[in-house]
């Protein structure tokens, strides 16, 4: 469970899924590996409520019509075991981004190489209507999420 684990990082592959108001591990690893992500976690402010800012550009959620995710692939230093970050803004965000991964995986590791490190930034459409099945990527922030603020 993410508030027991006393792991280090890079010793096991590891698949963090949430988002940061709710896994302290996903706030570790955007705080420690994906510096230029900010995640507002105050899901009562709106219209900045569970935004994602990165590279200056704020993603907000428009509930059960457009919501992100980010799906990424990262590693720590003089380490060859990855984790796979799946940090939505609603719980079916990280499950479709889970499901991208599951399904893109090939084209991943050709894209990116078997030991790549990426962050991509998706839009789950239609949530309310088709749940986690509908699912754009928005960009690939791998550039500008490990920037230092």
């Amino acid at each position: 469970m993410h508030d027991v684990a006393r792991l280090g990082f890079g010793t096991r592959t590891e698949f963090c899924v949430g988002g940061p108001g709710s896994n302290r591990r996903t706030e570790a690893h955007l705080r420690s590996l994906l510096p230029g992500v900010e995640v507002n976690t105050d899901h009562e402010n709106i219209p900045d409520g569970l935004a994602f800012t990165i590279g200056g550009q704020a993603y907000r959620i428009s509930k059960g019509v457009a919501e992100y995710a980010l799906l990424a692939r990262l590693t720590a230093p003089e380490s060859d075991r990855p984790v796979f970050l799946a940090a939505g803004q609603r719980g079916i965000n990280n499950q479709a981004a889970i499901r991208y991964l599951a399904r893109h995986h090939v084209q991943l590791a050709r894209q990116y190489g078997s030991d790549g490190v990426f962050c991509l930034l998706l839009k789950v459409l239609s949530s309310d209507q088709y749940g986690p099945d509908m699912v754009e990527v928005v960009a690939d922030v791998t550039v500008e999420a490990t920037a230092p603020r």
